[in-house]
């Protein structure tokens, strides 16, 4: 959430930013020194957010998206966004200009990579490619936008809000993804009614408590699948009892189960390396 990331940000960072890209597709790279918050910016061109590994923190309209190497964030044309990173990360930006970027989504998203994907952007990568002017480059980034479009997105969005009855709440649920307390509880501790948590949620983030509270769970989730700790221990610490019923949840909302999603990481770091 915004308050998270200014207490825990050491950095600033901000992108030299111009009117317009010198060509249709263009690609830069920044390596990023962990706890480094990226300012609030927006430009005219659509952009693909990839790092090599790690996990990379990204605010887009105060909506929150967590997103690890094999994802990658897509904002919009003119869609402010910041971002942050824990750890040390090795940053792409895939920079598109307003008219191909008419073909992705209107909204911002994490998109998964397949190794077609995957072996596309680490070739412009390993060769340093920024400005994308050749035929045979040309041909890559068609392939790789046409490939993008035709990928069902993944909105794992977790909405923040300064309002005072719901900003302690959803710190304290990402803080302790494990307190499975009902928003009647939540309600005795702020000193509210549930009936009235009820209609801030639907009115300050556009869903229930519960679809806030499990969004939550898979964000934690995905970080710590990159931790060398087993399914049960993860579904442990998240609040569930049994390892079935978070493998559930995560499949329901990622098409993939924790172990796959692991393993594709894994590879991707290996491809990487």
């Amino acid at each position: 959430m915004t308050p998270d990331i200014a207490i825990t940000t050491y950095k600033k960072f901000m992108p030299k930013l111009t009117e317009t890209l010198p060509t249709d597709v263009f690609c830069h790279y920044f390596f990023i020194e962990a706890k480094t918050e990226t300012l609030p910016h927006s430009h005219s061109w659509g952009q693909l957010h990839l790092i090599k590994q790690g996990v990379l923190e990204m605010e887009v309209d105060q909506q929150k998206m967590v997103c690890p190497a094999n994802y990658t964030i897509w904002t919009p044309p003119y869609q402010k966004h910041r971002a942050f990173n824990r750890s040390d990360i090795e940053y792409c930006a895939i920079n598109i200009t307003a008219e191909l970027s008419e073909k992705f989504p209107k909204h911002a998203c994490m998109i998964p990579l397949t190794p077609l994907l995957r072996a596309i952007i680490d070739d412009l990568i390993e060769r340093k490619t920024t400005m994308v002017s050749s035929e045979e480059d040309k041909c890559l980034s068609y392939v790789l936008m046409d490939r993008l479009v035709k990928i069902n997105p993944i909105e794992i969005y977790l909405p923040s809000t300064q309002d005072k009855l719901l900003a302690p709440i959803l710190t304290q649920l990402e803080e302790t993804p494990e307190d499975d307390s009902s928003l009647s509880v939540w309600a005795k501790r702020v000193f509210s009614t549930e009936r009235t948590l009820a209609r801030r949620f639907q009115k300050e983030l556009k869903m229930s408590f519960n679809d806030w509270r499990q969004r939550a769970k898979l964000v934690k989730a995905m970080t710590l699948l990159k931790e060398s700790i087993s399914i049960n221990e993860i579904a442990y610490q998240l609040g569930y009892s049994q390892g079935s019923s978070f493998i559930k949840m995560f499949r329901k909302h990622t098409g993939v189960t924790p172990e796959q999603f692991r393993k594709q990481n894994e590879t991707s770091t290996v491809m990487d390396n």
